[in-house]
Protein backbone atom coordinates (compact mmCIF):
# COMPACT_ATOMS: atom_id res chain seq x y z
CA UNK A 1 0.00 0.00 0.00
CA UNK A 2 1.24 3.49 -0.83
CA UNK A 3 1.79 6.19 1.80
CA UNK A 4 -1.64 7.76 1.57
CA UNK A 5 -0.91 10.54 4.07
CA UNK A 6 1.91 11.84 1.90
CA UNK A 7 -0.24 11.54 -1.22
CA UNK A 8 -2.98 13.62 0.37
CA UNK A 9 -0.47 16.24 1.45
CA UNK A 10 1.02 16.41 -2.05
CA UNK A 11 -2.28 16.35 -3.92
CA UNK A 12 -4.35 18.69 -1.80
CA UNK A 13 -4.95 22.19 -3.11
CA UNK A 14 -6.78 23.92 -0.28
CA UNK A 15 -7.23 27.18 -2.18
CA UNK A 16 -9.14 25.43 -4.99
CA UNK A 17 -10.67 22.73 -2.75
CA UNK A 18 -9.13 20.06 -5.00
CA UNK A 19 -7.54 16.70 -4.31
CA UNK A 20 -5.41 15.52 -7.22
CA UNK A 21 -4.50 11.82 -7.01
CA UNK A 22 -4.17 10.98 -10.68
CA UNK A 23 -1.63 8.38 -11.83
CA UNK A 24 -0.67 7.20 -8.33
CA UNK A 25 -1.25 3.44 -8.87
CA UNK A 26 -4.03 3.58 -6.28
CA UNK A 27 -6.22 0.60 -5.52
CA UNK A 28 -9.43 0.31 -3.52
CA UNK A 29 -7.67 -0.13 -0.18
CA UNK A 30 -5.68 3.06 -0.76
CA UNK A 31 -8.81 5.11 -1.41
CA UNK A 32 -10.46 3.63 1.68
CA UNK A 33 -7.54 4.94 3.76
CA UNK A 34 -7.52 8.33 2.04
CA UNK A 35 -11.20 8.80 2.82
CA UNK A 36 -10.35 8.51 6.54
CA UNK A 37 -8.05 11.52 6.41
CA UNK A 38 -9.01 14.67 8.36
CA UNK A 39 -7.18 16.73 5.74
CA UNK A 40 -9.74 16.26 2.96
CA UNK A 41 -12.62 18.16 4.54
CA UNK A 42 -14.03 20.74 2.15
CA UNK A 43 -12.80 19.05 -1.04
CA UNK A 44 -15.15 19.75 -3.94
CA UNK A 45 -13.12 18.25 -6.80
CA UNK A 46 -11.50 14.79 -6.72
CA UNK A 47 -9.23 13.63 -9.53
CA UNK A 48 -8.42 9.91 -9.68
CA UNK A 49 -7.58 9.36 -13.34
CA UNK A 50 -5.35 6.46 -14.37
CA UNK A 51 -5.53 4.36 -11.22
CA UNK A 52 -6.95 0.93 -10.42
CA UNK A 53 -9.84 1.98 -8.23
CA UNK A 54 -12.97 -0.16 -8.39
CA UNK A 55 -16.35 -0.36 -6.73
CA UNK A 56 -15.05 -0.60 -3.15
CA UNK A 57 -13.00 2.54 -3.59
CA UNK A 58 -15.97 4.35 -5.08
CA UNK A 59 -18.18 3.25 -2.19
CA UNK A 60 -15.61 4.65 0.25
CA UNK A 61 -15.94 8.00 -1.50
CA UNK A 62 -19.74 7.82 -1.35
CA UNK A 63 -19.67 7.02 2.36
CA UNK A 64 -17.12 9.67 3.33
CA UNK A 65 -18.74 12.69 5.06
CA UNK A 66 -15.96 14.93 3.71
CA UNK A 67 -17.10 14.21 0.15
CA UNK A 68 -20.66 15.51 0.58
CA UNK A 69 -19.83 18.78 -1.22
CA UNK A 70 -18.19 17.08 -4.20
CA UNK A 71 -19.02 18.78 -7.51
CA UNK A 72 -16.36 17.14 -9.70
CA UNK A 73 -15.41 13.44 -9.70
CA UNK A 74 -12.95 12.31 -12.34
CA UNK A 75 -12.32 8.56 -12.37
CA UNK A 76 -11.20 8.22 -15.98
CA UNK A 77 -9.56 4.87 -16.68
CA UNK A 78 -10.20 2.94 -13.47
CA UNK A 79 -12.01 -0.30 -12.59
CA UNK A 80 -15.51 0.84 -11.63
CA UNK A 81 -18.33 -1.49 -12.76
CA UNK A 82 -22.11 -1.22 -13.05
CA UNK A 83 -22.44 -2.14 -9.37
CA UNK A 84 -20.42 0.85 -8.29
CA UNK A 85 -22.43 3.15 -10.55
CA UNK A 86 -25.68 1.78 -9.12
CA UNK A 87 -24.48 2.68 -5.62
CA UNK A 88 -23.49 6.14 -6.81
CA UNK A 89 -26.86 6.71 -8.43
CA UNK A 90 -28.55 6.19 -5.05
CA UNK A 91 -26.10 8.15 -2.92
CA UNK A 92 -27.24 11.49 -1.51
CA UNK A 93 -23.57 12.37 -1.16
CA UNK A 94 -23.61 12.97 -4.92
CA UNK A 95 -26.43 15.52 -4.92
CA UNK A 96 -24.05 18.40 -5.72
CA UNK A 97 -22.15 16.58 -8.46
CA UNK A 98 -22.00 18.56 -11.71
CA UNK A 99 -19.13 16.78 -13.52
CA UNK A 100 -18.71 13.00 -13.63
CA UNK A 101 -16.04 11.28 -15.69
CA UNK A 102 -16.25 7.48 -15.83
CA UNK A 103 -14.95 6.80 -19.32
CA UNK A 104 -12.69 3.76 -19.69
CA UNK A 105 -14.25 1.96 -16.74
CA UNK A 106 -16.16 -1.31 -16.83
CA UNK A 107 -19.51 0.40 -17.10
CA UNK A 108 -22.19 -0.97 -19.40
CA UNK A 109 -25.93 -0.86 -19.98
CA UNK A 110 -26.96 -1.39 -16.35
CA UNK A 111 -24.73 1.41 -15.15
CA UNK A 112 -26.10 3.74 -17.80
CA UNK A 113 -29.66 2.88 -16.82
CA UNK A 114 -28.91 3.46 -13.14
CA UNK A 115 -27.60 6.96 -13.86
CA UNK A 116 -30.45 7.70 -16.26
CA UNK A 117 -33.08 6.72 -13.71
CA UNK A 118 -31.40 8.39 -10.73
CA UNK A 119 -33.10 11.29 -8.98
CA UNK A 120 -29.70 12.16 -7.50
CA UNK A 121 -27.81 13.03 -10.68
CA UNK A 122 -30.02 15.86 -11.91
CA UNK A 123 -27.32 18.51 -11.42
CA UNK A 124 -24.86 16.92 -13.85
CA UNK A 125 -23.80 19.23 -16.66
CA UNK A 126 -20.88 17.08 -17.86
CA UNK A 127 -20.96 13.29 -18.22
CA UNK A 128 -18.28 10.98 -19.63
CA UNK A 129 -19.36 7.38 -19.37
CA UNK A 130 -18.70 3.79 -20.11
CA UNK A 131 -16.91 1.39 -22.28
CA UNK A 132 -19.71 -0.94 -23.25
CA UNK A 133 -22.98 0.99 -23.30
CA UNK A 134 -24.02 0.06 -26.83
CA UNK A 135 -27.22 1.42 -28.35
CA UNK A 136 -29.27 0.39 -25.33
CA UNK A 137 -27.12 2.34 -22.88
CA UNK A 138 -26.99 5.37 -25.16
CA UNK A 139 -30.77 5.27 -25.46
CA UNK A 140 -31.11 5.16 -21.66
CA UNK A 141 -29.05 8.33 -21.34
CA UNK A 142 -30.90 10.01 -24.21
CA UNK A 143 -34.33 9.30 -22.75
CA UNK A 144 -33.45 10.09 -19.14
CA UNK A 145 -35.84 12.49 -17.42
CA UNK A 146 -33.18 13.36 -14.86
CA UNK A 147 -30.14 14.14 -16.99
CA UNK A 148 -31.68 17.23 -18.54
CA UNK A 149 -28.99 19.78 -17.67
CA UNK A 150 -26.15 18.16 -19.60
CA UNK A 151 -24.15 20.45 -21.84
CA UNK A 152 -21.28 18.01 -22.35
CA UNK A 153 -21.76 14.33 -23.16
CA UNK A 154 -18.93 11.94 -24.01
CA UNK A 155 -19.82 8.36 -24.95
CA UNK A 156 -16.70 7.44 -26.87
CA UNK A 157 -15.72 3.80 -27.48
CA UNK A 158 -19.03 2.30 -26.43
CA UNK A 159 -20.06 0.21 -29.46
CA UNK A 160 -22.79 2.71 -30.29
CA UNK A 161 -24.29 2.43 -33.76
CA UNK A 162 -26.98 4.22 -35.73
CA UNK A 163 -29.76 3.35 -33.28
CA UNK A 164 -27.91 4.96 -30.39
CA UNK A 165 -27.09 8.02 -32.49
CA UNK A 166 -30.74 8.34 -33.51
CA UNK A 167 -31.84 8.07 -29.88
CA UNK A 168 -29.56 10.99 -29.00
CA UNK A 169 -30.78 12.96 -32.00
CA UNK A 170 -34.42 12.37 -31.09
CA UNK A 171 -33.96 13.03 -27.36
CA UNK A 172 -36.36 15.45 -25.74
CA UNK A 173 -34.00 15.93 -22.81
CA UNK A 174 -30.60 16.81 -24.27
CA UNK A 175 -31.41 20.20 -25.77
CA UNK A 176 -28.73 21.93 -23.65
CA UNK A 177 -25.88 19.95 -25.18
CA UNK A 178 -23.07 22.06 -26.60
CA UNK A 179 -20.45 19.27 -26.82
CA UNK A 180 -21.06 15.72 -28.06
CA UNK A 181 -18.28 13.13 -28.29
CA UNK A 182 -19.12 9.86 -30.05
CA UNK A 183 -15.56 8.94 -31.03
CA UNK A 184 -14.60 5.32 -31.64
CA UNK A 185 -18.11 4.00 -32.19
CA UNK A 186 -19.96 2.50 -35.16
CA UNK A 187 -22.17 5.35 -36.27
CA UNK A 188 -22.73 5.19 -40.02
CA UNK A 189 -24.50 7.37 -42.59
CA UNK A 190 -28.00 6.93 -41.18
CA UNK A 191 -26.92 7.89 -37.69
CA UNK A 192 -24.95 10.91 -38.92
CA UNK A 193 -27.95 12.16 -40.88
CA UNK A 194 -30.11 11.90 -37.77
CA UNK A 195 -27.56 13.85 -35.70
CA UNK A 196 -27.21 16.50 -38.39
CA UNK A 197 -30.95 17.15 -38.65
CA UNK A 198 -31.70 17.05 -34.94
CA UNK A 199 -33.61 19.95 -33.41
CA UNK A 200 -32.30 18.79 -30.04
CA UNK A 201 -28.67 19.25 -31.09
CA UNK A 202 -29.00 22.69 -32.67
CA UNK A 203 -26.91 24.25 -29.88
CA UNK A 204 -23.88 22.03 -30.49
CA UNK A 205 -20.59 23.88 -30.61
CA UNK A 206 -18.36 20.78 -30.71
CA UNK A 207 -19.08 17.50 -32.49
CA UNK A 208 -16.44 14.78 -32.55
CA UNK A 209 -16.99 11.63 -34.60
CA UNK A 210 -13.50 10.14 -34.86
CA UNK A 211 -13.44 6.56 -36.20
CA UNK A 212 -17.11 6.41 -37.18
CA UNK A 213 -17.75 5.31 -40.82
CA UNK A 214 -20.25 8.05 -41.61
CA UNK A 215 -18.96 8.45 -45.18
CA UNK A 216 -19.62 11.22 -47.67
CA UNK A 217 -23.37 11.21 -47.23
CA UNK A 218 -23.05 11.59 -43.48
CA UNK A 219 -20.62 14.48 -43.87
CA UNK A 220 -22.82 16.14 -46.47
CA UNK A 221 -25.78 15.94 -44.08
CA UNK A 222 -23.78 17.79 -41.43
CA UNK A 223 -22.50 20.36 -43.93
CA UNK A 224 -25.97 21.03 -45.36
CA UNK A 225 -27.81 21.25 -42.05
CA UNK A 226 -28.86 24.59 -40.63
CA UNK A 227 -29.02 22.85 -37.24
CA UNK A 228 -25.21 22.59 -37.28
CA UNK A 229 -24.61 26.31 -37.78
CA UNK A 230 -23.17 26.85 -34.28
CA UNK A 231 -20.34 24.34 -34.68
CA UNK A 232 -16.89 25.74 -33.99
CA UNK A 233 -15.17 22.32 -33.86
CA UNK A 234 -15.88 19.34 -36.11
CA UNK A 235 -13.66 16.26 -35.73
CA UNK A 236 -14.01 13.75 -38.58
CA UNK A 237 -10.78 11.78 -38.08
CA UNK A 238 -10.96 8.59 -40.19
CA UNK A 239 -14.63 8.75 -41.13
CA UNK A 240 -14.30 7.28 -44.67
CA UNK A 241 -14.50 10.67 -46.34
CA UNK A 242 -13.30 11.35 -49.89
CA UNK A 243 -13.19 14.47 -52.06
CA UNK A 244 -16.97 14.39 -52.38
CA UNK A 245 -17.53 14.82 -48.65
CA UNK A 246 -14.76 17.38 -48.29
CA UNK A 247 -16.26 19.45 -51.11
CA UNK A 248 -19.60 19.40 -49.30
CA UNK A 249 -17.91 21.03 -46.30
CA UNK A 250 -16.19 23.61 -48.52
CA UNK A 251 -19.51 24.47 -50.15
CA UNK A 252 -21.53 24.55 -46.92
CA UNK A 253 -23.67 27.60 -46.23
CA UNK A 254 -24.07 26.66 -42.57
CA UNK A 255 -20.55 26.16 -41.18
CA UNK A 256 -19.52 29.81 -41.06
CA UNK A 257 -18.64 29.57 -37.37
CA UNK A 258 -16.30 26.60 -37.80
CA UNK A 259 -12.84 27.27 -36.35
CA UNK A 260 -11.34 23.77 -36.17
CA UNK A 261 -11.82 20.98 -38.71
CA UNK A 262 -10.05 17.62 -38.36
CA UNK A 263 -9.91 15.39 -41.44
CA UNK A 264 -6.97 13.12 -40.59
CA UNK A 265 -6.89 9.68 -42.26
CA UNK A 266 -9.44 10.41 -44.95
CA UNK A 267 -8.90 10.11 -48.70
CA UNK A 268 -8.85 13.77 -49.70
CA UNK A 269 -6.76 14.94 -52.64
CA UNK A 270 -4.33 17.86 -52.51
CA UNK A 271 -6.62 19.76 -54.86
CA UNK A 272 -9.64 19.52 -52.58
CA UNK A 273 -7.51 20.22 -49.51
CA UNK A 274 -6.63 23.51 -51.17
CA UNK A 275 -10.30 24.21 -51.92
CA UNK A 276 -11.07 23.75 -48.24
CA UNK A 277 -8.25 26.05 -47.22
CA UNK A 278 -9.56 28.81 -49.44
CA UNK A 279 -13.29 28.32 -49.09
CA UNK A 280 -15.17 31.62 -48.66
CA UNK A 281 -17.87 29.62 -46.86
CA UNK A 282 -15.53 28.92 -43.93
CA UNK A 283 -14.43 32.44 -42.96
CA UNK A 284 -13.54 31.62 -39.35
CA UNK A 285 -11.60 28.42 -40.00
CA UNK A 286 -8.29 28.67 -38.13
CA UNK A 287 -7.19 25.04 -37.74
CA UNK A 288 -7.51 22.63 -40.63
CA UNK A 289 -5.79 19.30 -39.98
CA UNK A 290 -5.21 16.60 -42.61
CA UNK A 291 -2.25 14.72 -41.11
CA UNK A 292 -1.12 13.46 -37.73
CA UNK A 293 1.40 15.80 -36.16
CA UNK A 294 0.28 18.65 -38.35
CA UNK A 295 -1.00 20.53 -35.33
CA UNK A 296 -3.39 22.63 -37.36
CA UNK A 297 -2.71 25.22 -40.01
CA UNK A 298 -4.10 28.52 -41.08
CA UNK A 299 -6.96 27.99 -43.45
Amino acid sequence: MVDTADLVKEGLNVENSELDLREKELKDADVVEIMKSDEIKGVTALFLEFNEVGDDGLRAILECPAMKNLTVLNMFKNEVTDEGVKAMAKSKAMLNLSELILSDNKVGVEGAKALAESNIMGNLVSLWLGDGLGDEGATAIATSKSLTRLNQLSLYRNNIGDEGAKAIAQSQNLSKLTELNLNWNFVETEGAIALANSDTLKNLVQLTLTYNPIGNQGVAAIANSEKMQNLTLLDLYECEITDEGARAIAESKHLKNLKTLVLIHNDISDEVQEILRNSPNLPNLENLVFRLGQGGEAA
